[in-house]
């Protein structure tokens, strides 16, 4: 059993350093460490030079991440996949827990571990305490997996704490990452339709958040999730199991509720009625639909008695 580690960058000087050496410095050593060069204008090019005799080097021009990462796996050989973005850093131990857990776990499609949130551009100093778990890792069996996706996404929001069986991308398809910006969300959405999901509580992988990542657009961002679910709405309905089908049509519903809320403050109501609308006739169950139809009628409400819609951008 092999694993590759495949890092998609794009203007990544800054910190790529570093995370090269995250993933050099591991207790299990990768089989191959996969570079992809998404059309850079920095200094990425001579960084990626000065270790090309210990990664293998692809570049292409600049056309997103998700297409990076759909490259990067169909030329990685390994049998687990390690991702891990360009200033995301792991513990020396994080490919030895992934492995063990790959092995002790063979019908699952994906392997997380917890994080650390870190700022700044610097490198991140482990405590000794960092791979003690607070508990047992967990297997979490595909329905339960999508609705706690959806409900706290956090806890399987980045790449560079997930691993994936070789296996089960190909199984996807040639396009296991789709939209940049939630190619992320896109593969997290169809693993409950390749079976169970392992997570791991240990925080072993620090998760960099930097000034230009302060502010999250909202509104783009559920655009681009509701865009997601229209993609994969064929594929549940054609493939998954009832339960499944049903929970997948509950997350779309309440999607499409938050993308209206948002559109109500970006003051687009006619947008926003179209999407309580729809999310009414993509949920079957009574508080789903209930939801969309009190939110459609406060929409044509005067503007003193609508709501507090939703701020715009996250900080």
């Amino acid at each position: 059993m092999t694993i590759s580690v495949v890092i998609p960058v794009f203007n990544g000087s800054r910190t790529l350093n570093a995370t090269l050496h995250s993933v050099f410095n591991q207790t299990l050593p990768a089989d191959e460490i996969l570079v992809l060069d998404d059309g850079s204008t920095d200094d990425v090019a001579a960084i990626l030079d000065s270790y090309s005799h210990r990664v293998t080097v692809l570049h292409q021009q600049n056309s997103g991440v998700a297409i990076a990462r759909n490259v990067l796996c169909e030329q990685a050989c390994g049998d687990l996949i390690a991702f891990i973005d360009q200033d995301d850093i792991w513990h020396p131990t994080y490919l030895e827990v992934q492995y063990k857990s790959f092995i002790e776990h063979p019908k699952a499609c994906a392997f997380f571990t917890w994080h650390v949130n870190f700022t700044g551009y610097g490198d991140y100093e482990w405590s000794a305490k960092a791979a003690k778990a607070p508990g047992p890792e967990e297997v979490i069996e595909p329905l339960d997996f999508l609705k706690r996706y959806n409900a706290t996404t956090g806890y399987f929001a980045s790449m560079s704490y997930c691993c994936v069986p070789k296996q089960v991308l190909t199984s996807i398809g040639r396009d296991p990452f789709c939209i940049s910006g939630v190619d992320d969300s896109y593969l997290c959405s169809l693993l409950p339709l390749y079976g169970p999901v392992v997570y791991n509580p240990s925080a072993l992988v620090a998760y960099r958040v930097t000034n230009s990542a302060q502010s999250v657009n909202r509104l783009k961002m559920f655009e681009l999730w509701v865009r997601v679910f229209e993609l994969l709405e064929q594929r549940y309905d054609r493939t998954a199991e009832q339960n499944l089908r049903s929970e997948f049509r509950i997350a779309f519903a309440s999607k499409k509720r938050q993308y209206g809320k948002l559109l109500m403050t970006a003051g687009k109501a006619a947008d926003a009625r179209e999407q309580f609308w729809q999310s009414m006739a993509k949920s079957s169950k009574p508080i789903s639909r209930a939801k969309s139809m009190a939110l459609l009628l406060s929409s044509y409400m005067p503007a003193s008695l609508q709501p507090s819609w939703p701020p715009l951008n996250r900080q």
